[in-house]
């Protein structure tokens, strides 16, 4: 299995003489508008990661295939959540894996004209929270800070492209001021990108300087996305690591990479 291809396995040194943690992230396993199964590599990824007993999984959003007009009825939704249980929710959890979250604009959306979907996401996830400390001030499952031993993560809702609406940028905002500052590592994730990783999806970003002002103001190590369906790993101007996980699902895979990568300051 290209393991790096199908999902990521983030390694951290926490300090010297610390045993480092493992973190596996997963992106994008949606296949076909409102499927209720997944491709066998989503179960090859899935045994993958028991076998390899990471502390924690995050997956980077688009969960199930949704996010279409006319939309599904809840019926379908909900059998749509009961397949994705029955492929990663609880495998993960027999093994004893946490698995944290964030929504996609197929799986919770924050269009208004999807708001059956993104209530089902917030139905599908209210009783599961991990095994982690979810930290005070948090949301679950639509945004939240939770702490695995020295690392901080973070993650709100990232599923519509351009500047972050106030109240979501005041959440993160919040979130990291209160506590970043006693983290050895900080960890922000949701669905999109900060930069443009793949050809034809070059306006699908969270284009908004602010937001990226924040997350170094507060020494954000690391950001993870999905949705642009390619894996890319590097550092932006200030030397934060931004790091694209790959589509497991059967959607359409972009080019890779877009030409402009060399330069992230051109964006």
């Amino acid at each position: 299995m290209n393991l790096p291809r199908l999902c990521c396995l983030l390694l951290l040194l926490l300090s010297e003489g610390t045993a480092a943690q493992s973190i596996a992230l997963i992106s994008d396993l949606n296949g076909r508008y409102g499927n209720t199964s997944y491709d066998s590599r989503v179960n090859d990824a899935i045994e993958t990661v028991i076998r390899l007993q990471p502390e924690l999984v995050i997956s980077t959003g688009d969960m199930v295939a949704g996010q279409k007009q006319p939309s599904l009825d809840q019926d379908r939704l909900d059998r749509m959540w009961a397949g994705f249980n029955l492929a990663i929710t609880d495998p993960l959890a027999r093994a004893g894996i946490p698995f944290a979250i964030t929504p996609g604009n197929h799986d919770g959306p924050g269009y208004p004209e999807f708001a059956l979907e993104r209530s089902r996401f917030e139905a599908q996830w209210a009783s599961r929270t991990p095994e982690i400390e979810v930290l005070p001030g948090s949301e679950w499952p639509r945004r939240y800070a939770a702490r695995l031993g020295g690392i901080l993560l973070a993650t709100f809702d990232g599923t519509r492209p351009g500047k972050l609406p106030e109240d979501e940028f005041l959440f993160v905002e919040c979130m990291l001021h209160t506590y970043s500052g006693s983290a050895e590592v900080t960890l922000v994730f949701s669905h999109l990108p900060m930069w443009p990783l793949a050809q034809g999806r070059e306006h699908e970003i969270l284009d908004d300087p602010a937001l990226l002002e924040l997350f170094h103001a507060n020494g954000v190590d690391v950001y993870i996305s999905g949705h642009h369906h390619v894996f890319f790993a590097g550092l932006d101007p200030a030397g934060m690591v931004h790091l694209s996980v790959g589509a497991l699902g059967l959607s359409k895979r972009m080019k890779n990479p877009a030409p402009w990568l060399d330069d992230p300051g051109s964006h």
